[in-house]
């Protein structure tokens, strides 16, 4: 366990010093980096405004970037703090000072399994500043605490339950936080209890005067009781429009198909609540009996088995309160391709946004190998899209397409590398209050391994950067 302080203004000069400087260098002599980008239909680079080296990561697999951490970077005033798993396997916490650049340390004692890439951590923060995370969990008992201080990291509860009721299942912790301070609107906790192919979504309420956590019944999304086969439905990023409206799109996986039991998810569904996770209605404004399941789920967009549609992807909401998905699922030629999916406030258009040619399926359990990461989105206050991730087809290199308004036709120079180098196997992780806030793409980098079905392997450790792009100033 450690506390330190390091000032690392000059250090970050330099490093996005250098990032500009090289690509300047490599735009001069038109060499490796231009002729690099074009072999992958790639387009120029976008220099970051800020490149903040917090040192050596745990890189032997994604779980320091899987795209599910929700929240594995995020804001709050004038501080932003994320967690990752040190080369030996701690939890680091890192606080940043959006104004300096200083940053704060604290390793939080436990023990950890950072083999299994489903671990990773998760940030909340509530109305009045406290930090909460949950970590380690892939269908195991909570692991939960909380800071004694506010914007504190270095104090921190034993591990905690919440409500104590069905806490011994848990995968993929998801807090989900309100766009501004609003009484109705407490933190949440998103969280699936059970397996794959049998579980459910369930949400817990914080109650911050009295920091107890609440259960919200019955649960939102069940497939753990399907007859004749059980499923279980894996959400998206939840978003939240200007109205304080929550957004949830998910998919139903159930048994796996043929021989090489190929991964079967199956549709893009469906609900928004206008009371923050109490009751949820389909698009049409139809009130659903909860829980919600595959008999009565609203599907916006059909995928038949076998598509090799990918789970927890994400979403955002425009200016007009109107929803943005993104995902992956095979095209007509069995072929994976990123989509784009959004609702015009009468009908869902969905529409492919990449060129890949090689084919792969989605097989097996565990983490796997896969050649594209999971997208993810954000909106400008334009209305302009942008999608990001990382893909064969950019030397595995993080960057964005811009997608603008109202069609959001694909247009290969509206692609932008963000980070120059391979990343392997990484997904994006970005500060979504940040965004929202300034406008500000801040994202956590690090090029990651990924053993297949979470096979062991010697560890490794990689450089951890949280990385800052003006997306809507710089394009």
């Amino acid at each position: 366990m450690k506390n330190s302080k390091v000032s690392s203004r000059f250090k970050n000069w330099w490093i996005t010093a250098s990032f500009a400087l090289l690509l300047l260098l490599t735009m001069i002599s038109g060499c490796a980096l231009t002729s690099k980008a074009d072999s992958h239909g790639v387009g120029d680079s976008l220099v970051p405004i800020d490149v903040v080296e917090l040192g050596n990561g745990w890189a032997t697999n994604t779980v320091n970037t899987v795209i599910f951490r929700h929240h594995g970077i995020l804001s709050w005033g004038d501080w932003q703090f994320t967690a990752f798993y040190s080369p030996q396997g701690s939890m680091r916490f890192a606080k940043r000072n959006l104004k300096t650049n200083q940053i704060e340390y604290y390793d939080v004692p436990g023990r950890y399994n950072t083999f299994d890439a489903h671990n990773s951590i998760s940030i909340g923060i509530d109305g009045k500043g406290f930090l909460h995370i949950s970590y380690d969990q892939h269908g195991g008992v909570l692991r939960y605490r909380r800071s004694k201080v506010p914007l504190s990291i270095d104090q921190w509860t034993d591990e905690l339950p919440m409500t104590g009721k069905r806490e011994d299942r848990v995968t993929y912790p998801t807090f989900i936080m309100p766009n501004k301070s609003d009484a109705r609107q407490a933190l949440l906790f998103l969280y699936r209890d059970g397996r794959s192919g049998r579980g459910d979504a369930r949400l817990k309420e914080y109650d911050q005067s009295s920091q107890e956590w609440q259960d919200i019944d019955p649960c939102i999304l069940s497939g753990s009781q399907q007859r004749p086969w059980t499923s279980n439905p894996y959400w998206n990023h939840p978003a939240i429009d200007k109205a304080g409206r929550l957004h949830l799109t998910f998919a139903w996986r159930t048994h796996a198909l043929g021989d090489k039991k190929r991964i079967n998810n199956l549709n893009i569904d469906y609900a928004v609540s206008e009371d923050w996770g109490h009751t949820w209605w389909s698009s049409k404004g139809l009130k659903f009996r909860l829980p919600i399941t595959q008999v009565n789920s609203e599907t916006v967009w059909a995928v038949s088995p076998g598509s090799n549609l990918i789970n927890q992807t994400s979403s955002a909401v425009d200016g007009r309160g109107r929803l943005h998905i993104v995902f992956y699922a095979d095209d007509l030629d069995g072929v994976p391709q990123y989509q784009h999916l959004w609702y015009d406030g009468r009908k869902w258009h969905c529409q492919i946004i990449s060129e890949r040619t090689k084919p792969f399926d989605l097989e097996g359990g565990g983490s796997l190998q896969i050649p594209m990461s999971r997208p993810e989105i954000v909106i400008d206050n334009t209305g302009r899209v942008y999608v990001i991730y990382r893909c064969d087809t950019t030397g595995d290199r993080m960057v964005a397409i811009r997608l603008n308004p109202p069609h959001y036709d694909r247009d290969s120079s509206e692609t932008k590398i963000l980070w120059m180098e391979s990343l392997e196997f990484a997904e994006p992780v970005i500060d979504r209050q940040r965004w929202q806030k300034e406008q500000i793409l801040s994202m956590l980098i690090q090029k990651n391994g990924q053993p297949p079905h979470d096979s062991r392997v010697p560890p490794r450790a990689e450089p951890i950067y949280i990385v800052d792009w003006d997306l809507v100033k710089d394009w």
